[in-house]
């Protein structure tokens, strides 16, 4: 990354700031993606955590998981949604089984193919989002209550005593072209967010999914083809807070002629970790807070993986998939995770710390194939 580009950068935060939505916002992060994103990363885990460690999920007749199409992670509990065939999974942060929520059916508490499940951040339920109902249960697997949507959400969370919705493509005519809303538990609507419309005007083109991502007290919203991740504050209000700048102008955005469509993104205090489509490839790439530069993480082809090297126990690379209490967290399949971990290279690592180093090998020792997908979570340094 050379001065011109910094300098780039600088001149586009200027001049996006002369707009509406960013004169009324704080702490802007603007990438510009038009650019050859050709700084490779040196960066390796010991240099961003302390710890590290391994949690296979339980993995039994009553619990076997085929595959984790969603996933809630608090202090106390892990829940997974499996929908081959549908069910959600609760677990303890040990990875012992707990239970199973709700059942298959149209009844009340009974779902058919949840579309996004969710522990209160608080932990006093668990939300299980079904077409038009949202269910709430409590950790005894005891129905609270439905509240009722007028329309299929995408997504849903919860604010204060009620919840925030997603709604993608034509469902949100239905709530005036509002993307998003806010609705109690009896399922009145008492707010709404990002007009469709005015987004359309602004960004080239309506949000098809969304990704929702909770940082603090603020929830994160980015929508598919969005070229903006939006903050949503518990007094209701909307503010962008990372832009990504493609070379395309607004009338030309497409999937066929974007220079970058984001994927997935994550934000740590220190970096802001996203992937997604570059010139026709999945590329991982991170940001550097402290620097402002923009980092390509290379593919390790010999793991067949990628992500930040590991130095501190020398296991396999790292890839943050989600931020919560000063540590970050991704799921991996224990198949996938022994065939990394029995590669040579692994065995060959440089590594930091020899206990984490013993506590890896033993635990590499008792991974099969045939166990549950396995949580690791990365303790990053204050």
């Amino acid at each position: 990354m050379n001065l011109k580009f910094l300098a780039l950068i600088l001149l586009l935060v200027l001049a996006v700031s002369c707009t509406e939505p960013v004169k009324k916002s704080e702490g802007l992060t603007v990438l510009d993606l038009s650019q050859d994103i050709n700084v490779e990363s040196k960066l390796t885990l010991s240099q961003i955590a302390t710890d590290i460690n391994y949690t296979k999920l339980e993995s039994n007749p009553d619990c076997f998981i085929n595959r984790i199409d969603q996933y809630s992670i608090t202090d106390n509990y892990i829940l997974i949604y499996d929908q081959s065939p549908p069910k959600v999974l609760l677990f303890d942060r040990q990875g012992k089984f707990i239970r199973k929520i709700g059942n298959i059916g149209k009844g009340p508490g009974e779902y058919n193919r949840p579309s996004d499940v969710h522990i209160s951040r608080d932990e006093k339920f668990i939300l299980v989002m079904d077409w038009l109902k949202v269910m709430r249960f409590g950790f005894d697997g005891k129905l609270i209550g439905e509240t009722k949507l007028p329309v299929f959400a995408r997504n849903t969370d919860t604010f204060d005593d009620g919840l925030i919705a997603f709604f993608s493509l034509s469902n949100s005519v239905r709530i005036d072209n509002y993307s998003v809303a806010f609705f109690d538990w009896d399922g009145n609507c008492t707010g709404k967010l990002m007009n469709r419309e005015q987004d359309i005007k602004k960004s080239g083109s309506g949000t098809r999914s969304a990704m929702f991502y909770a940082i603090n007290d603020e929830i994160r919203i980015n929508g598919w083809y969005y070229d903006t991740v939006y903050a949503v504050r518990p007094d209701r209000t909307v503010t962008p807070k990372i832009v990504f700048i493609d070379p395309h102008g607004k009338e030309e955005r497409s999937m066929e002629n974007m220079n970058f469509q984001l994927d997935v993104w994550m934000e740590t205090p220190g970096n802001l970790f996203f992937s997604g489509v570059y010139k026709n490839m999945m590329h991982p790439m991170y940001l550097d807070k402290k620097t402002g530069l923009v980092y390509h993480v290379p593919f390790v082809r010999d793991l067949k993986t990628f992500g930040i090297p590991n130095d501190l126990d020398g296991g396999a690379p790292f890839w943050p998939a989600r931020y919560q209490n000063g540590s970050v967290y991704r799921f991996q399949y224990a198949e996938q995770l022994k065939s990394v971990l029995d590669n040579e290279l692994i065995a060959k690592s440089v590594f930091k710390d020899q206990k984490l180093r013993d506590k890896m090998i033993a635990f590499r020792a008792t991974l099969s194939d045939e166990d549950g997908p396995v949580l690791i979570e990365v303790k990053l340094k204050q």
